[in-house]
């Protein structure tokens, strides 16, 4: 006898596009935290004192550069995974959660690079990291509801 057949997830991701999101939220984390230990915790020093540390600005360029893979995964699924989870009322308000901090990652991030105010950019860039920590439990939460649903 045939065992029954599982209940279909047609909100789910292709496998492609789970492990994008999940590759480029990775390295989100590691060049995010890597350059808030770098710059919370590293000086060396340099002809006039103590300096940033040099792998710095080259966890940040990597981290700019896993944003944008990210928010173009992200904007990939909108067609399918988003509009068909709303309108099948699926994960609504975890997906919301999880849509709104990554709006405002991106859009403080626009504002970390074109900030002049010193004040500002230390405002915008203390918002940025925590909710920044922020998205990885809210990615969890959005999954397990999803699949605790399906």
């Amino acid at each position: 006898m045939k065992s029954p057949k599982p209940k279909s997830r047609p909100t789910r991701l292709p496998r492609w596009q789970e492990w994008s999101v999940y590759a480029t939220l990775g390295a989100l984390i590691v060049t995010g935290l890597l350059w808030l230990g770098l710059d919370e915790f590293v000086r060396i020093e340099g002809e006039f004192g103590p300096e940033h540390h040099p792998g710095q600005a080259l966890s940040l360029m990597l981290h700019g550069i896993a944003g944008y893979a990210f928010l173009v995964i992200g904007g990939a699924m909108i067609p399918v995974h988003i509009k068909l989870g709303w309108h099948l009322r699926r994960n609504r308000r975890s997906g919301l959660i999880l849509s709104l901090t990554c709006l405002f990652l991106a859009l403080s991030a626009v504002a970390l690079y074109y900030a002049g105010a010193e004040g500002f950019r230390s405002m915008a860039s203390l918002a940025h990291w925590l909710v920044g920590i922020l998205l990885v439990p809210a990615l969890l939460f959005h999954v397990i509801r999803g699949l605790r649903g399906a």
